[in-house]
């Protein structure tokens, strides 16, 4: 991986456009837990018809936010990516569900608005230093009581590489051991902390799968 790039959320957002359709079939041909940890927060949320639900990273809308919209009272997804969002609100039409196009650390909520938020395959996108900072915002978006469910690299480390269509990506990431300790640190209660092993272009890569608590 190369050094950090000092405009990475513009460099995830323009490659993330120019993706968008081939994101969407990589998504739904790569095996991954995303369903089973979702199946998993709506079963421990006390009343998922009455949730409110942030997705950060909604993709195209698929399979995450129709998993959810489901379910949900209400759910916002939100993606940096404008292509993203456009196939989002083609695939997600529930009347309960709105998209929003924005970098995540630019999003402005009250505190306690939702009593869940999901962050799959997306805070990783951000630098070590970002992602510490968003997982305080999201502590405060959350009700007492509320869930976060993600999924982080375990690099160590950040920089930028060439992904799908040859676009290049950047990639942030703790430790385990780290991740967990930060997250304690910022009021969270781990239920759930995996370490899965996905298939990338013939490479294991493993990423860090979190249910927590406030």
């Amino acid at each position: 991986m190369s050094t950090n790039t000092p405009n990475t959320n513009k460099l995830v957002e323009e490659s993330y456009d120019k993706i968008a359709a081939e994101y969407l079939d990589w998504t739904l041909s790569t095996p991954s837990p995303r369903l089973e940890y979702l199946a998993t927060l709506l079963k421990d949320l006390s009343n998922p018809s009455k949730a409110r639900v942030l997705e950060l990273g909604c993709g195209a809308g698929v399979p995450g936010t129709q998993f959810l919209a489901k379910s949900c009272e209400h759910v916002t997804g939100v993606d940096i990516s404008a292509a993203q969002v456009k196939l989002a609100r083609e695939h997600v039409k529930d009347g309960s569900t709105e998209f929003v196009q924005s970098d995540m650390l630019a999003l402005e909520f009250e505190k306690e608005t939702f009593d869940a938020v999901v962050g799959l395959y997306s805070i990783l996108h951000l630098t070590k230093t970002d992602q510490v900072v968003l997982m305080e915002e999201i502590r405060g978006w959350l009700k007492p009581g509320g869930y976060f469910v993600g999924n982080f690299a375990l690099t160590g480390s950040e920089g930028t590489s060439t992904w799908l269509g040859g676009e290049k990506m950047f990639w942030g990431g703790w430790e385990k051991e780290e991740w967990l300790g930060k997250m304690k640190d910022e009021g969270f209660e781990v239920l759930k902390g995996d370490v899965v092993k996905d298939v990338e272009d013939g490479r294991d890569v493993n990423f860090l799968w979190v249910l927590a608590r406030v």
